[in-house]
């Protein structure tokens, strides 16, 4: 079976006015299509500059991301754009809820932008939000609902356009211990249901019940 995601001798070096800091060096790795794979390493190794490049919201000096053994960062612009909104879901450690819109609003925002009409969006918005636990709070703003609440109504977003993985950069990290342990428990279970996870984590208890756990050093993969 192809892997989900390839990456090939990834680079990714940042110029400054008087400083080049190379913070990616030559990685290679594959990612199997249905995993829940724990991304671990110090501040300031690379994790997160990663997860943003195989979310195409960041482009490598050097190498190649390919996703069902296509080269992503081949494509245009707008093409790339198009890609990121189908087919890669995000879930960063804050929110990003729109505080003007109610939870089945800011749910129904991914699939909207793409042409969903609002019908067939908000069906499909008041199912996940069911799945996560939120059926009783979706005429809720952000600012009336827990920081865990909030959580899962953005990976409710996240799910809205069934992407072919999910990057989670610190999805537990504004949460208190408990609140993000029962977050991190519902990740698993959307990652049995076949969905693909990338979770970038400090919390050691919590990647251990991935099944996989990448660590980083020295802007390398050491796994």
């Amino acid at each position: 079976m192809e892997p989900l995601i390839s990456v090939r001798d990834l680079n990714k070096i940042f110029i400054t006015p008087g400083s080049r800091i190379h913070v990616l060096k030559d990685i290679s790795l594959d990612i199997p299509g249905g995993g829940l794979t724990a991304l671990m390493g110090p501040s300031g190794v690379g994790k997160s500059t990663l997860l943003h490049i195989l979310g195409t919201l960041d482009r490598p000096t050097s190498g190649h991301v390919l996703y069902e053994d296509r080269d992503v960062f081949a494509f245009k612009d707008d093409e790339l754009a198009d890609f990121r909104s189908r087919a890669i879901g995000f879930v960063f450690q804050f929110h990003h809820l729109l505080p003007e819109f109610n939870t089945l609003e800011n749910t129904t925002m991914p699939a909207l932008i793409t042409g969903m009409s609002f019908r067939d969006a908000s069906e499909k918005a008041r199912r996940l939000l069911s799945d996560v636990g939120l059926s009783e709070r979706l005429l809720h703003r952000p600012g009336e609902l827990s920081g865990g609440e909030q959580q899962r109504a953005a990976v409710a977003r996240a799910l809205m356009l069934d992407p072919k993985v999910v990057l989670a950069d610190e999805p537990t990290g504004n949460l208190d211990t408990q609140t993000g342990e029962e977050l991190f428990g519902l990740l698993i279970e959307l990652n049995k249901k076949g969905i693909t996870f990338i979770i970038v984590t400090h919390n050691e208890s919590l990647a251990a019940r991935c099944g996989r756990i990448l660590r980083m050093k020295d802007g390398r993969i050491m796994e």
